[in-house]
Order: structure tokens, then sequence, then C-alpha cells
């Protein structure tokens, strides 16, 4: 059924797979509460139609990733997030593509008129942010948190995550915890942030001396960090670790067994994202649980949104964390 205008309403997307036209529009905008099955078919309604807010057909999709993201130390977390956006993008039927972009290339960097929208994976760097926003186009920061809202962002509960993870190190009786922190990236603030208010609710001192930054979130300079510090405290001053991710949690395991510790019989340490090698370490790792697969499809429908004109005032979403204990931790040596 048709409207009498000619034009294809939402109303007859509804009706066409038998449901109401909210429940119709919901759909289409990507909004949570609607079951997979549901969505399929009034997306595949809407584009059989020709409905106008459909979001597929010639949607195409640039997911933007750092050059040297594989540097990082968040190379496995992200290709889980990366799945996601793949995951959710093959049941509209839209096209993607893969951009690496570097530093040296930001300034030179060409927008294609038949690209709808961009994913920026787990990368803000000012330049790029300035000129999508100058140019009004629609944008998504996928992991990450943009200060001044200029663009719309996706990323798991980090402040939350911080809090979990110290609580629990609390919970089992440490005072003496050590943060590995990255200060550059929003989001690791955010955590650390989170991890730091549950210290004073339980009336422990934040101590500043009980902080490493690190100059990337990487394994090995977790592991150098962790080295220096017990080799110039000539020992563990601390009984317990907080890392900002998993990556960083290895090196620093890595480092205080080779320094004689045990994890977690001397040291315990948790980490954040729960990489699938977080399960599978030596000493499988407790951390904060990141549905990685649900934060890609949740950026791709808040893109999709955008494209659509349908929500043009920025929006910042979390998702929901956990914590997952398992073998790194344990309560303090009398």
């Amino acid at each position: 059924m048709r409207s009498t205008s000619g034009k294809v309403t939402l109303r007859d997307i509804a009706d066409a797979v038998g449901v109401s036209v909210s429940t119709a529009s919901r759909a289409l905008k990507g909004v949570s509460g609607i079951s997979d099955e549901v969505r399929l078919k009034v997306q595949s309604a809407a584009d059989r139609l020709n409905y106008a807010g459909s979001a597929s057909g010639a949607v195409q999709i640039a997911i933007l990733s750092d050059l040297h993201v594989g540097e990082s130390g968040a190379g496995e977390f992200m290709q889980a997030v990366q799945r996601g956006i793949e995951s959710r993008a093959r049941e509209l039927g839209l096209v993607l593509s893969m951009q690496l972009v570097g530093p040296s290339s930001i300034d030179r960097m060409e927008f294609n008129e038949d690209i709808s929208g961009y994913l920026l994976l787990s990368m803000q760097p000012e330049e790029l942010v300035q000129s999508l926003s100058a140019r009004a186009l629609p944008a998504v920061i996928v992991n990450g948190r943009e200060p001044l809202m200029r663009l719309d962002a996706v990323a798991p509960a980090n402040r939350t995550g911080g809090y979990l993870g110290a609580q629990h190190l609390i919970e089992l009786g440490h005072s003496r915890i050590l943060m590995l922190s990255h200060s550059p990236r929003p989001t690791i603030r955010d955590r650390m942030a989170g991890s730091r208010k549950a210290l004073r609710e339980a009336g422990l001192v934040d101590e500043p001396s009980l902080r490493i930054e690190l100059d990337a979130m990487r394994t090995n300079l977790a592991y150098q960090a962790m080295k220096q510090r017990l080799a110039d405290k000539a020992g563990a001053d601390f009984t317990a670790i907080l890392c900002c991710n998993d990556a960083t949690a290895f090196g620093a395991m890595a480092a205080i067994e080779e320094a004689g510790f045990s994890v977690p019989n001397d040291i315990s340490v948790i980490g954040f994202d729960d990489i699938p090698t977080a399960a599978l370490n030596s000493i499988p790792l407790t951390t904060i649980h990141v549905d990685t697969a649900d934060l890609g499809a949740r950026s791709l429908n808040r893109l999709l949104e955008r494209i659509r004109g349908q929500d043009r005032l920025a929006t910042y979403v979390e998702t929901a964390v956990s914590l997952v204990v398992r073998e790194s931790t344990a309560r303090p040596r009398q």
C-alpha cells in the first residue's frame, strides 16, 4: 500500500512489515530494543520501496584508522570493534572502505564526495576533527570522547570500568595500588578518574607517587616502566596494579615475574578491555569486559542517524562494562 501522494512514508514501511510506525522508525534509526530480525525486515522493506530515509543502497561508509594502531597496543581490541562494524554493515547491506591515516597525511586528506559518512576508529587527531566538523560531514568517533562535542562519539563506560577495577582490589584488601596510565587519551583519563573515585570512597590516599605515565599503551613500554620501578625501589612498594588496558597488564606481569615476584600472590594485576588473549595468558587476566561487537554496531547505527539527518545534535554514548575476575588478582599477603 502506498500513500495517496505517491511518496513512500513510514506508514508504508510499517504496513509492509506488519509493525507499528514507531517500531519502523526506531528500527531505521538503529535505536536499541529492536530485534535484529525486525530491524532487517524493516530495512529490507525500506530498500524495496525506495524509501527516502533508507540507510542502505548508495550509502558508503569510510573507516578511518591510525596508521600505527598496531603499535599502540590497541590492535587486537580495535580489530574486534571493527568486526562489530562489519557485521552490522552486512546486515544493512552497506558498503565499507578502510583508510589508514598517518600524522603527516591529515592536512592533505581529501574527502570523497561518494562517501556518506566516516567512522574514526579509536583516533581523533584535532586537525581531522576540525576538518570534518567544518565541512559538516557525518562522522562518529569510535572508542573515544570529543571534549568539545563537535562530533558524535561512542565509547565504553570508562569511568565506571576504572571504578569497578579499583573497587575489586580494595575489596580484596589492597591499599597500595599502582596505576599505569596514558593521559593524552581522554578515555584513559576517565578510567583513572573512576579508579581515584573508588580510592576516595574507601578513605585511601591517591598518591601521585603511585602513578606511572606511559608514552603509549604498549606491552613493551609497560614492561620497561615496571622493571625500572622495581629496580628504583629495590622491590615493590605496592601490592596491586591497575593498568590502562590489557596490553600494558601483560607487560607489567612479565616484569614482575622476571623480578622474582609472583602474580597474584605478591602483586595483583588488573587490565581493561578483555581482549581474547586476556583469558589465554599464562596467568588468566582479571580485567574489565567491553562488548566490542556492540560498540562497533552502535557506532555505525549512530552514523546512519547522522547521514539520514534525523538527529543533528551531537551525542556521547557510553556502553556498559563489567568486571571479569580471573587468576591475576588475589588478597594481599599479610
